[in-house]
């Protein structure tokens, strides 16, 4: 009696288990979702012959799609313990990040040779979030990387990034309104991404916000904070326009 007394361990030094440990999976889960509220809907319509998509988009979403199922692979292997395969595939998951984001600049680019030049000088501040976005992307994909070693800040960083390149996609969001500016869709995308984050850890750290989430959203917020400044002035929009007639000769 006494042995099996000694080899039962006490109660409270059983390893806990940490809470929510597929956090980070159902982000990823909930960003396919955002995705596809702008997405599906579009290419029903495309099914359907009633929305032309060009080919070149085709491949651009292929590639998006790669780095969305690159880091829900990659959260799932760091959920459950399999740390070693994460790391052996983590700089092909990388690599897919900058592919994704010299298509997005691709993307953009054609965007203003496709569509016709803007008669109202308002609507080149609607080309502000494409250069807001593929600057402020891929400095969460280089800090992610340089942090991965610490996977407490490797995955919140990584998480940042994802949910960037989901603008392309709020900003489909027709029940937006688009009257106030951009800062409605930045707001959408603060609320889906912070609030979830914020939460986990104030759960997981007992009321402490990690400080990758401080200071990760920090940049975010500020990276906002220089959109909404440059919004609406004549050397952005002297800028756009020069930059639009330069790419239609």
């Amino acid at each position: 009696m006494a042995t099996s007394e000694l080899a039962a361990p006490p109660t409270h030094r059983r390893r806990k288990r940490k809470p929510s440990r597929y956090f980070f999976v159902g982000m990823a889960v909930f960003a396919v979702m955002l995705l596809a509220l702008a997405f599906v809907p579009e290419f029903i319509k495309f099914a359907r012959g009633t929305f032309p998509i060009a080919p070149i988009l085709h491949v651009h979403a292929a590639i998006m799609g790669a780095w969305v199922a690159a880091f829900i692979g990659q959260a799932y292997l760091g959920a459950t313990g399999k740390i070693a395969l994460h790391r052996q595939i983590g700089p092909y998951a990388f690599f897919i990040g900058w592919l994704a984001l010299a298509s997005m600049v691709f993307v953009e680019f054609r965007a203003m040779i496709v569509h016709p030049v803007p008669t109202d000088a308002a609507e080149y501040d609607w080309d502000l979030p494409g250069p807001y976005l593929y600057l402020t992307f891929p400095i969460f994909l280089a800090w992610a990387y340089h942090e991965r070693r610490r996977p407490a800040w490797h995955k919140r960083l990584m998480t940042i990034a994802l949910f960037l390149t989901l603008l392309a996609a709020i900003q489909r969001y027709l029940w937006i309104p688009i009257d106030y500016g951009y800062w409605p869709f930045a707001a959408v995308l603060d609320v889906a991404l912070l609030v979830p984050l914020a939460a986990y850890d104030l759960i997981a750290l007992r009321g402490r916000l990690h400080p990758a989430t401080v200071r990760g959203g920090a940049l975010l917020l500020v990276s906002q904070a220089l959109l909404f400044l440059l919004w609406g002035t004549s050397p952005w929009r002297n800028f756009a326009a020069l930059i639009t007639h330069t790419l239609h000769g």
